[in-house]
């Protein structure tokens, strides 16, 4: 996390505010994935291969904090499981979400196009 007076300078840039509650390796997939449905803990662990418990656990609880999803209770065959949601809040996110990944998948189609033009195989970028 950073510094409370490097918080205040975040805000003269309202993406970059944005961009610190859903940027990191983890949190933009989990966001992404409970675009579907709740999830379990269990769950989460198994869609995200290479993730570890406290990393995920880490994770969920900086977006807890943001306000960005719950953390729910459901009751199946008298047990109760723990479910992760969007909160109504979260939900909000939602449409930001699925334009920047339009966007991901427009660069990343240009960029492969780019690529094949002849003569520029082996180029970096």
């Amino acid at each position: 996390m950073t510094a409370p007076e490097d918080d205040l300078k975040l805000f003269h840039c309202p993406a970059l505010v944005a961009l610190k509650v859903v940027s990191g390796k983890w949190k933009t997939r989990i966001l992404w994935l409970l675009r579907e449905r709740p999830f379990h803990f269990g769950d989460l662990r198994r869609r995200l291969p290479g993730v570890s418990a406290k990393v995920l656990t880490d994770q969920i609880r900086e977006l807890e904090e943001a306000g960005v999803i719950e953390r729910n209770s459901e009751v199946r065959n008298g047990v109760e499981h723990v479910v992760y949601a969007y909160s109504d809040y979260g939900r909000t996110l939602v449409p930001a979400l699925d334009a920047l990944g339009h966007w991901g998948l427009t660069h990343s189609n240009r960029m492969e196009a780019w690529r094949a033009e002849p003569g520029l195989a082996g180029r970096d970028e």
